[in-house]
């Protein structure tokens, strides 16, 4: 098996559970957030939906530029948005990872800020830190979201005090 469906195989799994989490979300919660250096509810949740699609298509080539980090979380309308884009994201992923090769992914990327390097990895070591780490990690703290304004919990790799 390819890295790449390997990746891909992983990366299902994972989107379920994401959707779990996306769809729990009260429409009336999606600009509450529990800090003032937090982003709101909406923000994070629509980062989430986003993240995957974005981070397939910035590895098909070998440096992009980084993004503008705060332009990045933008504040949805409806949870609707959010589980659209994350349908998009899914799709994207689909489509784009397949077609890369363990050649090609041991390629380096290049996140570059004003034509200059900043970061530089594997395109695999880009797509596992990135479309996933990252994103199970942003999922971690919507979790923590959806506890503090009294949504139910879903179970991820195991129970939550909400599921079992």
């Amino acid at each position: 098996m390819s890295i790449a469906l390997a990746m891909l195989a992983e990366f299902e799994h994972e989107a379920r559970i994401t959707r779990k989490f996306l769809e729990r979300i009260p429409q009336d919660k999606l600009g509450w957030k529990p800090h003032e250096k937090s982003h709101t509810a909406g923000e994070l949740a629509l980062h989430i939906a986003n993240v995957p699609g974005s981070v397939v298509r910035s590895a098909q080539v070998d440096e992009s530029p980084l993004p503008d980090f705060a332009a990045l979380f933008k504040q949805p309308a409806t949870v609707q948005d959010i589980l659209s884009g994350h349908e998009k994201s899914i799709e994207t992923v689909r489509e784009i990872l397949p077609t890369m090769d363990d050649a090609r992914l041991m390629t380096n990327w290049s996140g570059m800020r004003d034509g200059k390097p900043v970061m530089t990895m594997p395109k695999v070591v880009f797509l596992r830190s990135i479309m996933l780490n990252h994103w199970i990690q942003h999922r971690g703290q919507l979790g923590v979201y959806l506890r503090l304004v009294g949504a139910k919990v879903p179970s991820s790799y195991g129970p939550s005090g909400d599921e079992g």
